[in-house]
């Protein structure tokens, strides 16, 4: 990679082979908290390993390789004008497959990308709050650490950790929920296919979800403003009577 290229580059020495993705927002406070577990190959001997991240404060560093044995950390060091950030080895780093465990958190923004907050009103006149994302080009690093860059692409595994009331979706289906602790639940969503980074979704609200209806052998449903599902509800039985 030449020199030019490197500065709008990532180095290829490390690439992502897998990405677990955990993120609980807080649509009061504005911001969310999250951690991810990326699988990785180790193509060459490194001292460090560098990826994206922008607006994100990022803590906690280790890698693993699958035996749960850790490689040392010795510092992340963020560079906000390159939105990367770098993580310093304590040795070297020989091939393979390991594993990089960063937490982070950021802040809900109001400029309809990355990770970002919109409101509705709802029938009651009540202003209602959701978190969704807008990852394309090159913003998925605003919602988690990662390769963003669109020809590195491998599986997602997403969790919304969520307060029970409220829906969440991903990509996914979803597979499975469990408490989490202060009224809310941790949802489970399958893997993805395999894609890019800015095809990473999350959406977390008061909303409804309609039945699923079958286009050409794939079950779809559209998530709305609750007042908008009932006319949809309705508007689907006089298209599709039983």
């Amino acid at each position: 990679m030449d020199e030019l290229e490197s500065r709008f580059r990532l180095p290829r020495t490390v690439t992502p082979s897998r990405y677990d993705i955990e993120v609980a927002p807080d649509l009061a406070a504005a911001t969310f908290a999250g951690s991810v577990a990326i699988e990785m190959t180790v193509h060459e001997p490194v001292t460090e390993i560098v990826l994206n991240a922008k607006e994100l404060d990022v803590s906690d560093g280790r890698i693993t390789d699958h035996d749960g044995r850790e490689a040392g950390v010795d510092k992340l060091v963020l560079d906000a004008d390159a939105e990367r950030i770098t993580v310093a080895l304590a040795e070297e780093l020989p091939p393979g497959s390991w594993i990089l465990h960063l937490t982070f958190r950021g802040t809900l923004n109001d400029r309809l990308v990355g990770f970002y907050r919109s409101v509705f009103t709802d029938d009651e006149g009540r202003e209602q709050v959701i978190a969704t994302t807008h990852f394309e080009a090159t913003d998925a690093r605003m919602a988690f650490p990662c390769w963003d860059e669109p020809d590195l692409k491998t599986h997602f595994g997403v969790r919304l950790v969520v307060p029970d009331d409220l829906t969440a979706l991903s990509n996914g289906p979803e597979v499975s929920r469990e408490p989490a602790g202060d009224g809310r639940v941790r949802v489970t969503f399958a893997d993805t296919m395999v894609m890019s980074t800015y095809l990473v979704c999350f959406v977390v609200g008061s909303l409804a979800l309609t039945e699923p209806l079958d286009a050409r052998g794939v079950p779809v449903r559209i998530a709305c403003r609750p007042a908008v599902s009932i006319w949809l509800r309705s508007r689907s039985r006089s298209l599709h009577p039983p």
